[in-house]
This record gives structure tokens, sequence and C-alpha cells, in this order.
């Protein structure tokens, strides 16, 4: 397998750090794509004249088109070269958001957001596929904790910058913004990114024996069950914590979002150091033990007394953001080498697409099981911690199923 040093010596592609950032960028505009919306909810109401209902229309149109185009990707994403993948991929994504910047009524609207969601729901598996390829195994655990901490910079510094562009100059602004930002990158991706080239040999457009190779071995299906666990996991309790805290233990809109701003800021600097660990220690040993420290917070946040201190919430929260997003590093470094680099794209566009079903299932699932009560509140918080500490058990146990072939 090609390290970063073993590639071509083209430009600043020989710096490892500076690949990782590159990848991360991208992940970063996408999240934030993706993550913007909750928070404008009310503009969207409110300008298109609609109810909750059609709003999580538009929601779910974004994971929808992301899981089907994934799962059909999966089938020819191996057959181009990983850095043409990723361009082609980021430019439809840039051209989705880009309409959703211009959009005026509820269904260009709509239309847009499945637009981004196609591209979008893509980026993520070709990412993947290229630190799967480039990084070997020893450093593989690094390469995935840094891209993850996209994640952490999109709550910290994309969400919050999308809010106040909404508030002093309009909702479209915001996805403009996102736009403006992601250009610069697709400049960078096309200058720096590594020339990967597909490893497959020449098949027809019809030929489904790609898909059909990825979903017909047994140990595929263990590691795509074993890493849609770990997504239920966290996503279980992670769609209520925003209106959970803020019905039940009266915080403000403002005390919400430092939740998201602080639990940030730590997993973005706890990412780097997990991904260490996970290289220095091995990437089973360390996703054991947090999956095992997580369920503390994640019963104790499902648990909180209402009383309890604002300081104290907020201390919570932000350990259960450490080590249940920490959770996803060591198993995504598993989970790409537990897949051949022939089939790796393929698998990974799967494994988006189950990983859109089981955020999806996660907020269903939620919504099922807690009950609003006349006040406002919710109740029944504590059987969600409880399903989520079931499925983060069966992660566990199919971790320990998981072979590592590459």
């Amino acid at each position: 397998m090609e390290s970063v040093a073993s590639l071509p010596k083209t430009k600043i592609v020989r710096h490892e750090l500076f690949l990782i950032l590159l990848l991360a960028s991208i992940q970063f505009t996408n999240i934030m794509d993706f993550m913007i919306m909750f928070p404008l909810q009310d503009y969207f109401l409110k300008q298109f004249q609609i109810d909750t209902a059609m709003f999580s229309l538009v929601l779910s149109s974004y994971s929808f088109a992301a899981a089907i185009a994934a799962l059909i990707g999966a089938n020819f994403i191996d057959r181009f070269n990983r850095k043409s993948a990723a361009i082609f991929l980021y430019v439809g994504f840039l051209v989705g958001t880009a309409l959703c910047a211009v959009a005026n009524t509820y269904s260009f609207l709509l239309f847009a957001r499945i637009t981004a969601g196609i591209f979008g729901g893509m980026i993520s598996g070709v990412i993947l596929s290229i630190i799967g390829d480039v990084f070997p195994m020893e450093k593989r655990g690094k390469a995935m904790g840094g891209v993850m901490g996209a994640f952490s910079a999109a709550s910290v510094l994309g969400v919050p910058s999308g809010i106040r562009i909404a508030m002093t100059s309009g909702w479209n602004y915001t996805f403009a913004f996102i736009v403006v930002l992601g250009l610069p990158i697709l400049v960078l991706a096309i200058l720096y990114l590594p020339s990967l080239p597909s490893k497959m040999e020449k098949q027809k457009v019809a030929d489904f024996s790609q898909l059909i190779n990825v979903l017909s071995k047994r140990d595929h299906l263990i590691a795509l069950a074993f890493f849609m666990s770990v997504i239920l996991g966290g996503f279980t309790v992670v769609t209520s914590i925003a209106v959970f805290m803020e019905r039940n233990m009266g915080f403000s809109k403002t005390q919400v979002s430092h939740i998201y701003e602080i639990g940030g800021i730590c997993t973005f600097v706890s990412s780097w150091i997990v991904g260490f660990l996970s290289d220095k220690f091995g990437k089973h040993k360390v996703f054991l033990i947090l999956v095992l420290l997580a369920l503390l917070p994640i019963l104790a946040i499902t648990h909180l007394p209402k009383d309890l201190p604002v300081y104290m919430a907020l201390g919570v929260t932000t350990v259960f953001m450490v080590l249940v997003s920490g959770r996803v590093i060591p198993s995504m470094a598993m989970l790409t080498s537990a897949i051949r680099p022939e089939v790796r794209g393929s698998f990974m566009s799967v494994n988006s697409s189950l990983q859109s079903v089981a955020t999806g299932i996660g907020a269903l699932l939620a919504g099922a099981i807690l009950i609003q009560l006349p006040n406002g509140t919710f109740e029944r918080f504590d059987i969600v911690g409880y399903f989520a500490v079931g499925f983060n058990l069966l992660a566990l146990y199919l971790s320990r199923k998981v072979k590592i072939v590459s």
C-alpha cells in the first residue's frame, strides 16, 4: 500500500498534514451544509409558510438522496481515479449548495437539497477511501482523527458563523458563504490531491458485480453492521439533546449554543489525541475503552436532574460529545482496514448510504420514544439512553468480528 511519502512527489501533497487538512476542509463544508439546516428552521417556516412536517421533508430529502446516491455509486466509484471522483462530487455538491442560496420557493429548495444530498452523500466515502489508500495502517488513526476534526470545526466555527450571517443578511447568504468557502478548497483539491488510479479492470456500465461483491461477503456485512451500531449508539441521543436541554433543563438558546461550541472545541482537540492513541495502542483496544467510558455520559445526560447547575450540565454534555465522537475515529480506521483497496470505494459508498439510514433511524427511534407533556417538556429520555447503551454494546461485540485485511 502506498503512503503519502511514496506517492509521486508532486507539489506539496508530500506533506501528510496538508493532505489531512485538505480532506478535512472538504468535509467541513459538507458537514456545515447539513448541520446548518437545523438552526435555520424558523427562517424556512416563516418565508415559505410551511409547517414542521414539510420542513422535515426537506431534511429527510437530503438524507434519503445521499443514501440512494451512495448505494448506487458503490457500484461505480472504484472504477474511477479517486481524485477525479472527489473533484466531480465536490463540484456537484457546491452546485447544489449554490441552488440553495438562490432558492425562492419551497419546491425549489427541496430540489436544491436533493441535489446537494446526491453529491454530498458520496463525498465522505471517497475521502475515507483516499485515506485508506494513501495512509498505511500505522498512520491511519491519525489521519482519521484529523478528518473527523471537521465535525468539531463545523460545530464551533461553521454553524455559529452561518447563524450570524442569516441574522444579519438572510439565510440565503449562509449557503452562499459555504460556496465561497468551497471554491478555494476546490482549487486546492484540483492542484494537490494525489492521483489514485482505479485498481479495477474495465467493466460494462451495467455491470453491478462490484456492488454484489461488496454485499455478498459475510465479513463486509459484519463491518457494515458494526459501523451502523456505532452511529446508532450516539445519534439516538444526539438528535434530542438540544430540545431536551432547553425544554427540561431550562437552558436558554444561548446556553444551548454553548453545548456545541464548548463540546466542539474539546472534540476538535480530542480527535487528534484519539487518533494518535489509536495508532500507538491499537484501534480495537482504544475503541473498547472509549465505548465503555462513553456509556457513563450517555446514561448521565439522559438522566439529568432538573435542578442541576448549568455549568455541571455543560460538563456532562462536553464529556458526552468527546467520548461519543471519539468512538468513531478508531471504528472508522478499523472499517477502512477491513476492506481490500480494490473494493474500498464501493464499500465506503455503501457504508455512507447505511450511515445516512442509521442517522434517520436514530432520529425516528428517539422521536417515537419521547413523549411531550402539555407543559412542553419531554419524558422517557432515559429509555432513549438505554437504547443507545444497547447499540454501543452491540458495536462492541461486532468489533471483535471485524477482520483487518489491509
